[in-house]
């Protein structure tokens, strides 16, 4: 078994699924992630005093612990929310799984 890094964060809806491709795209030709995920969700939370609930794009993102801060760098420089959640984990994984990660972001 290894450990592989698990990003997720969340986008505006009105983002298109050209612009979702694009960000998708451009992590994995960086090098950055070896694989993301996206799909539509609904989030409820307080924002500045107000009960909002609105639909959004999750990205669920895999990478190694060494590319984890330039990953996350990479998603705050562009992110439009004031306050983007990004949250990270680390998760065991098949050894075939963990091999094929490292060798799609370079380490």
């Amino acid at each position: 078994m290894g450990s592989i890094v698990v990003v997720t964060t969340t986008l505006p809806i009105e983002w298109t699924k050209e612009q979702i491709l694009k960000l998708k795209t451009n992590l994995i030709s960086q090098q950055l992630a070896a694989c993301v995920q996206s799909d539509k969700i609904n989030s409820t939370y307080s924002w500045e005093g107000e009960i909002v609930s609105e639909d959004e794009w999750r990205l669920t993102i895999k990478t190694t612990k060494k590319r984890q801060e330039s990953l996350i760098s990479a998603i705050v420089e562009d992110h439009p929310y004031d306050v983007p959640q990004i949250i990270h984990r680390q998760e065991d994984a098949s050894p075939e799984y963990f091999n094929w990660v490292k060798q799609q972001v370079g380490n």
